[in-house]
């Protein structure tokens, strides 16, 4: 009772805390660390999202490239006897592809600019322009020698190369296709012409090439002539004539209206602005190169396609002109004239289960090309090239997930039982691969393209693993501060540096090059041109014929030297001749001292005169016939302990978001030129304010006041480079 008259325990209440005042800091640190915790579980998705999408794309990539190569393998596998035999070669026959290299859209470059351009946008009305480097080319025609599903090759110029090729370039495409129309071999050395030291059999049958157009020209049919066949449309033409040279001269020009041209030279570059003709040395020139070119083609394209013809037989082709398609069949330059490309009808014939090879013979004639033909199947250019490229990056990430696996499972045993579960089996770490740099320098070379080889080079220095540095030139010349500025840092690298010259390697091109430890260029390469000179013209005289006249203080000095309107005086004609003697005794002397010859032997080459790379390893200038493969291969073999090192091909491609990055900056300019901006789109202020602005522009234009000396292979290349104002 006493327990139950026991009053209950009072109910607990909470008093409400005072509230504590905070600052500002601690109050939004506080609003940040809560956002934060609640960001960290959608971080923690997005990521999650992130791995598994990158799994997925890896795994598509993948399957697409096992799709692609393994079945090639399974066509070739197994022994079940003559029936099953028979049976797998049939379906391996039907399974085979042709790769269709489409020469009349294709546009081949030593190095490609911006990763985007609007060329290659598709249009109904136009074929799409398809841009590759030609590294890239030769690597995919590499690739599909070793390719068993890639049986043949075929090229379509259709009515031409839109794009013409460089000669350089044309070697490096020929010699990727004899290494794929002798893809049974083993070659050692991919841009050394057919010889039994370089090249080893293996088992397997020879694949073959096709090439069709409905007309060739020169350089279009040295390309062909290294295909296995050659087809010209029925009523296409031969127009073999032979390298042909051309220069336009504007002295008579130039005196006509009082212009008169000052020239400072140890070459035959500014005779197109004082003569009207070739001179005695210029014509020389001229001659022996187009004859080193013609020899060393012709002989090119009689081994390709096994003709026994001699220098009065080519001649006597120059002379004819034009050969028609019969012609053309006859004399063994062609081995079929399909009136239409027989691709299609080929690859249908190939698929039927009966032989249709008969009505291909009686449609378009018979020819031993269409039997050789196998293929049932046709993959494009860029298809090829993008599988080619998955099973590249599906290489490289299965590098990096089996280099993570090795680091996590160093760390943990559990791990380590996992991975090996996985069938990752922890490796020893492998070393650093090592490297080659392959430095580009394309074009004119002035401020710009100096200032990017430059800054490559010294990154490059700054790379242990790099061990060898292969300089690629394809370039006219230019500047000879921005070639100067190439060369002393090529000299300062501390590390081997070989040269490949592409298509051209003249003048300034040639400078950069000098002290390479191993010089490489293709026979049909341009190089030398060991020369300066320089223009200073007078249109004083024009001027005065319109009632204009200049004068200028203090009258005697070199203050007005470049200005076309000023005579030049004996003291400026005096200071510019000193000048343009100086750079090219300092050029002399680096070639000497970088190629071992003595300044009497150079002053023989050099005057500016441009050699073929045939004639060029004749005289000294250059080590050895061969291509960029030859000299990657030359540097692997020489400087690096492996075959197998990482080649890094500097400078770097711009991105397409750091290429509008760089445009914007230019906004201001098309607001300024055109209107202003408002939300609706353009609107002008006035009728006449961008004519104002552009009268202004004009106005403010000043003569340079700056020096400069041109090292270029020719004038056309200099007057280029001063109209672009770089």
């Amino acid at each position: 009772m006493a327990e139950e008259s026991r009053p209950p325990p009072p109910k607990h209440t909470e008093l409400p805390l005072p509230k504590r005042r905070h600052g500002p800091v601690r109050r939004a640190l506080t609003f940040v660390g809560g956002k934060a915790l609640r960001l960290t579980g959608t971080v923690a998705k997005i990521g999650t999202l992130f791995v598994a999408a990158n799994a997925a794309f890896h795994l598509y990539e993948k399957q697409t490239v096992e799709k692609h190569f393994g079945e090639s393998v399974e066509d070739n596998d197994g022994d079940d006897g003559d029936d099953s035999k028979d049976h797998k070669k049939e379906s391996g026959k039907r399974g085979k592809l042709v790769l269709v290299l489409p020469f009349h859209s294709l546009k081949l470059v030593e190095k490609k600019g911006p990763s985007f351009n609007f060329e290659g946008v598709k249009s109904r009305d136009k074929i799409p322009t398809i841009t590759m480097e030609v590294t890239e080319l030769v690597d995919i025609i590499h690739a599909a020698a070793l390719d068993p599903k890639i049986c043949a090759l075929h090229a379509d110029f259709d009515e031409g190369m839109r794009y013409p090729m460089g000669y350089a370039h044309i070697e490096e495409v020929r010699n990727a296709i004899r290494i794929f129309n002798e893809s049974h071999r083993v070659h050692r050395d991919p841009n050394v012409g057919h010889n039994p030291v370089f090249a080893m059999k293996r088992n397997g049958e020879p694949k073959v090439s096709f090439a069709f157009g409905h007309s060739f020209d020169w350089n279009e049919y040295y390309l062909a002539s290294a295909f296995s066949f050659v087809h010209l449309q029925t009523r296409g033409d031969l127009h073999l004539f032979g390298t042909t040279m051309m220069n336009t001269f504007f002295g008579p020009a130039f005196e006509k209206y009082g212009i008169k041209a000052h020239s400072f030279f140890f070459s035959a570059a500014p005779n197109i602005f004082t003569e009207k003709g070739y001179s005695k040395a210029h014509l020389e020139t001229v001659k022996s190169l187009t004859e080193s070119l013609n020899n060393t083609i012709c002989t090119n394209i009689s081994t390709s396609r096994a003709l026994k013809f001699d220098s009065v037989m080519w001649q006597s082709i120059f002379e004819y002109g034009s050969l028609n398609s019969t012609n053309s069949k006859e004399i063994g330059l062609v081995d079929s004239t399909p009136a239409v490309n027989p691709l299609h009808f080929l690859l249908e014939a190939n698929k039927s289960k009966e032989d249709e090879k008969q009505k291909i013979e009686s449609k378009f004639g018979p020819s031993i090309a269409y039997s050789k033909f196998t293929a049932s199947k046709s993959i494009s250019l860029e298809s090829y090239k993008k599988i080619l490229d998955m099973k590249r990056g599906v290489k490289e990430r299965e590098k990096k997930m089996q280099s993570m696996a090795n680091k996590m499972a160093e760390k943990s045993t559990a791990m380590s039982m996992i991975f090996s579960a996985l069938g990752l089996e922890s490796e020893s770490a492998p070393s650093k691969r090592e490297k080659v740099a392959v430095v580009t320098v394309d074009g004119a070379i002035m401020n710009n393209l100096s200032y990017k080889v430059v800054k490559a080079l010294r990154l490059i220095k700054r790379d242990k693993d790099v061990k060898c540095v292969v300089l690629r030139v394809n370039s006219p010349g230019g500047s000879v501060t921005s070639s100067e500025s190439i060369l002393e840092e090529i000299n300062s690298l501390e590390k081997p540096v070989i040269c490949s010259m592409s298509n051209l390697a003249a003048s300034g091109g040639y400078y950069i090059s000098t002290n390479c430890e191993k010089i490489f260029a293709q026979p049909t390469t341009l190089t030398g041109s060991i020369g300066i000179y320089g223009i200073k013209f007078d249109a004083s005289k024009w001027a005065k014929s319109y009632g204009i006249h200049s004068d200028h203080y203090p009258r005697e000095g070199h203050g007005v030297v470049l200005n076309p309107l000023a005579p030049l005086n004996p003291k400026s004609k005096e200071m510019l001749a000193r000048m343009t003697a100086g750079n090219y005794d300092y050029f002399k002397s680096i070639v000497a001292a970088g190629r071992s010859l003595t300044l009497n032997q150079v002053e023989a080459i050099a005057q500016g005169r441009v050699w073929t790379g045939e004639q060029a390893k004749e005289i000294g200038l250059v080590d050895e016939i061969g291509g960029l493969h030859r000299a990657i291969s030359y540097a692997k073999s020489v400087h690096t302990s492996t075959e197998d090192v990482c080649l890094e091909h500097w400078p770097k491609k711009t991105s397409l978001f750091e290429t509008l990055f760089q445009l914007m900056p230019a906004q201001h300019l098309f607001t300024d030129l055109f209107g202003s901006w408002n939300r609706e789109g353009i609107y002008f202020e006035n009728g006449c304010g961008s004519a104002n602005i552009l009268l202004k522009a004009l106005d403010d234009i000043e003569f340079t006041k700056k020096l400069y000396v041109m090292a270029t292979m020719d004038e056309k290349t200099a007057l280029d480079l001063i109209l672009s104002g770089d």
